[in-house]
């Protein structure tokens, strides 16, 4: 079931790992979860709703693991950090084309 959710989770678990620490990283978490899934609700976007619930509560199942054991799985965050940091080098080169085009 997860399989086709596993690059959001990756995503959004890379996003979490920016914050070093595991309280932000729960905290800040939780805040764009319940913001992503007001906004689904508040748009009637029914899709992405159950795709935000699934996959934040997934991502705050792991973190809520690694703060009660202080246990991180190193190779689930290092395929997170690679989906995240591909993630942001697409938009640094959409920006770039962007930037080309203003001048």
């Amino acid at each position: 079931m997860y399989k086709e959710y596993e690059e959001n989770f990756l995503t959004i678990l890379g996003y979490s790992y920016r914050l070093e620490d595991i309280k932000q990283r729960l905290f800040f978490t939780f805040s764009e979860a319940v913001y992503a899934i007001d906004l689904d609700k508040l748009m009637r976007n029914e899709d992405s709703m159950r795709l935000n619930s699934i996959v934040y509560i997934w991502v705050l199942d792991e973190l809520i693991k690694e703060y009660l054991t202080n246990e991180i799985n190193q190779e689930q965050k290092q395929k997170a950090l690679e989906v995240y940091k591909k993630i942001e080098q697409r938009k640094a080169a959409e920006n770039k084309k962007y930037h080309m085009y203003q001048y």
